[in-house]
């Protein structure tokens, strides 16, 4: 059984605590997520923040629970109101991984999407190579929209290119 809920200032040690335990994994994707959450008081300054983009409707950014309690975070970003669209960002912790949990939280997140936020597209932009990520959007129903070339900069300073999927309201 999962849950899907707002991340809240109570949240703090144990978003600091799944960030600390997959920032390999992390690292390359989510540098801004591991920036802020490098201690337990940056990761409270981090949902502070968050909180306020929130009550803007500009980002929101929800955890995904277990019996173990936070293993895995979605970002609903670039909210873009006029078209009525948003990108999604997500990642799970790395022992809870492959065990079929995203695709039941991509259910609530793309429920949420549709139908609370009243939003008719939801986009996913992911690393080419980012195998589980393109089969878990494929398998929600997302299509290819093209391959967008040297478009997102990693940890190492290179540029990769990035699968566009998107999903329409509907679909």
């Amino acid at each position: 059984m999962i849950e899907l809920k707002l991340l809240e200032l109570e949240d703090a040690k144990a978003l600091y605590e799944l960030v600390a335990r997959n920032k390999e994994r992390l690292l390359r994707y989510f540098p801004i997520t591991i920036r802020n959450n490098e201690t337990r008081i940056a990761t409270r300054q981090y949902l502070r923040h968050l909180k306020k983009r929130i009550i803007k409707k500009d980002l929101y950014t929800l955890g995904i629970y277990s019996n173990k309690g936070l293993i895995g975070v979605f970002f609903i970003k670039n909210i873009d109101w006029n078209a009525l669209k948003c990108e999604l960002g997500y990642f799970i912790d790395k022992d809870d991984e492959g065990k079929g949990i995203m695709t039941l939280a991509f259910d609530t997140i793309i429920d949420f999407c549709f139908e609370e936020l009243k939003l008719e597209k939801i986009y996913v932009r992911t690393s080419v190579d980012n195998v589980g990520s393109r089969r878990l959007v494929e398998k929600k129903g997302f299509a290819l929209e093209g391959i967008l070339r040297n478009d997102f900069r990693i940890e190492t300073n290179d540029l990769v290119d990035v699968a566009y999927y998107g999903k329409l309201k509907g679909e």
